[in-house]
């Protein structure tokens, strides 16, 4: 009879667990779909958001660049460093056609001041044969800030120099702990919503798109959403001459150093597929504190995951975890301590053991030897469960 006893308690407990199991199911699908409404309270807000006029305020990393002909150059955008010197992001294809002359524009004058000039090659492309400079404009101290900036190659009429807006880029306070720069690549909707859900889940709230081809009613939808997300996204336009390259990597890594400097403590270029994976710890801040804060620079391996698994109701990055053992790709992503201004740079290398960036790729050939690294996985109900995922599996979005 005992032994009756305790199989019925068996199976009352089994049955117990089954039940608990498939209510714990059921209330979390019932808790995403109400925590979406409860954001949002009605679904036609979504529509609201898109079809509005307004949008609401974002921060202000100064005057939206885009690429300009410029002689026989292209200028993207210009900052003010110091008080008497401005820098400007130009690609150009023959340095014997750099400007010789520049000058600074003030909003109580007239006339501009003119300004000496030299410059810096950056890099060069040979896939596109331009070469990165910077075009550098400085004079005498001044007790006004100048409000743009003139490069020509021959002197012309004041009144035919092409003005670049200037941005600030000194005399700030540091009141963001990280901005992401993204860097254009190929846009998918589901990357854009998987890659900010993530990167917000690990606590890098601020973030600058290059924009090439995003969707103006998504701009729309994040940028008066920010503040309900607890995020700041930026949207510039990208309007690059030449077809992408890596010219196109290293400009936006400069105009991003340039754009957060003094404002953002660090600053890191990625593109969309790329995650910062840290192994064992949930938060970015967490990574930056055990790490050696003294360097200004920190080099983050990259690894590669081929896409093999595309099932849509869980992210790309949970479900893809077969990394390739290329060891002849030695591509890094550099996270910048981004207050202080020094030519030689010191790098910490982290051991992608610690930390690493993911990147997802489609291989038109498979590696030949691979191995699982599941350390994204600890974040997989929490990105299942985030907002914007959730918006996303339900097209609200």
């Amino acid at each position: 009879m005992k032994k009756y006893h305790q199989l019925l308690l068996l199976i009352i407990s089994v049955i117990s667990l089954s039940l608990f199991l498939i209510y714990r199911h059921e209330y979390n699908r019932l808790h995403y779909v109400l925590e979406v409404f409860n954001f949002f309270g009605q679904p036609c807000n979504i529509s609201n958001l898109q079809q509005t006029e307004n949008i609401l305020s974002h921060h202000d990393w100064g005057p939206s660049p885009a690429w300009q002909e410029h002689e026989s150059g292209y200028i993207y955008s210009a900052f003010l460093t110091r008080q008497n010197e401005a820098k400007a992001l130009t690609l150009m294809s023959d340095e014997k056609f750099v400007p010789r002359n520049c000058y600074f524009w003030f909003e109580d004058k007239k006339k501009p001041v003119v300004g000496k000039f030299k410059f810096s090659k950056v890099m060069n492309d040979e896939n596109v044969r331009l070469n990165l400079y910077f075009y550098i404009c400085e004079m005498s101290n001044s007790d006004h800030v100048p409000y743009a900036v003139s490069f020509t190659y021959k002197m012309k009429k004041e009144s035919d120099l092409k003005k670049i807006m200037l941005s600030n880029s000194f005399n700030h306070q540091v009141n963001i702990n990280t901005t992401i720069c993204i860097s254009p690549s190929i846009y998918s909707k589901r990357r854009f919503v998987e890659f900010l859900s993530y990167h917000k889940l690990i606590g890098i709230d601020s973030f600058i798109f290059y924009n090439r081809d995003v969707p103006h009613r998504l701009v729309k939808i994040i940028t008066n959403l920010s503040t309900r997300l607890g995020l700041q996204a930026t949207f510039l336009p990208w309007n690059f001459p030449k077809s992408d390259s890596l010219i196109t990597r290293i400009t936006v890594e400069n105009d991003c150093l340039l754009r957060t400097f003094g404002q953002s403590l660090y600053a890191v270029t990625l593109e969309l597929n790329e995650y910062i994976v840290p192994s064992h710890v949930y938060s970015f801040n967490t990574l930056m504190k055990n790490t050696n804060t003294d360097l200004e620079r920190m080099s983050l391996p990259v690894q590669r995951f081929c896409i093999a698994n595309t099932e849509t109701t869980k992210p790309i990055s949970m479900v893809n975890t077969y990394v390739s053992d290329d060891y002849s790709y030695n591509i890094v992503r550099y996270i910048y301590k981004n207050n202080q201004r020094k030519e030689d740079i010191s790098t910490y290398a982290v051991d992608k053991g610690y930390a690493s960036i993911h990147k997802y790729v489609r291989c038109s050939v498979e590696p030949s030897k691979v191995h699982r690294d599941e350390s994204i996985l600890k974040f997989s109900t929490d990105l299942s469960r985030s907002t914007l995922f959730q918006l996303l599996l339900h097209n609200q979005i």
